[in-house]
């Protein structure tokens, strides 16, 4: 049989350690005179079988009052880091986005532009910091672009359901056209009419 590894928390130091044996016997015998204040966290084995793991859940000793005490300390602990972990990283994200939406009001307004579309939900900016208005122009041009796509998949009983496309927002540069190549776009299955 494979060596059987323990994951265990020292108590006492909050080391995390492993502890080895070379059989399940000696496994289960040091998880029945579990050191005071030392702390079972798991099982490693090699093994998958569920009664060689639920043999060894059943052998270790179970925590005594003070044990339980200090372990109750340290996830409280643990959940208090934690939180406060996840607060912070909250805090500088919400702070990161705001800074990214100034950024882009303050963007020049003729950089191209992604927008969404789809057969429920008309037209959306694809970066949601993007501000800008969709113009009846861009709107128009995308709809031309859809229509030209529904032509490539009408033969198979479907039309264009969603698209993402790139769009000159404002004037359009010399010999470009209004919507950029290389949209993407999603077909369905044609709607009864």
């Amino acid at each position: 049989m494979a060596p059987i590894d323990l994951r265990l928390r020292n108590l006492e130091t909050e080391e995390l350690l492993i502890a080895s044996f070379e059989t399940e016997v000696d496994a289960a015998l040091w998880l029945r005179e579990r050191p005071s204040m030392m702390e079972v966290l798991g099982v490693i084995a090699q093994s998958d079988d569920p009664a060689l793991h639920l043999a060894l859940r059943r052998a270790v000793r179970p925590l005594d009052e003070d044990e339980a005490a200090v372990v109750a300390r340290l996830d409280e602990a643990s959940e208090r880091a934690f939180e406060a972990r996840a607060e912070e990283e909250a805090r500088r994200a919400a702070e990161e986005a705001e800074a990214y939406r100034a950024s882009m009001r303050n963007a020049d307004p003729k950089r191209p532009m992604q927008v969404a579309w789809s057969l429920e939900g008309g037209f959306a900016a694809v970066d949601s910091a993007d501000e800008r208005p969709i113009s009846a122009e861009v709107q128009a041009a995308i709809v031309e672009w859809v229509r030209e796509r529904d032509e490539w998949v009408a033969d198979r009983g479907l039309i264009v359901g969603e698209a993402v496309v790139t769009v000159w927002p404002l004037d359009l540069p010399a010999g470009e056209s209004r919507v950029h190549r290389g949209g993407t776009f999603t077909p369905v299955t044609k709607p009864d009419p």
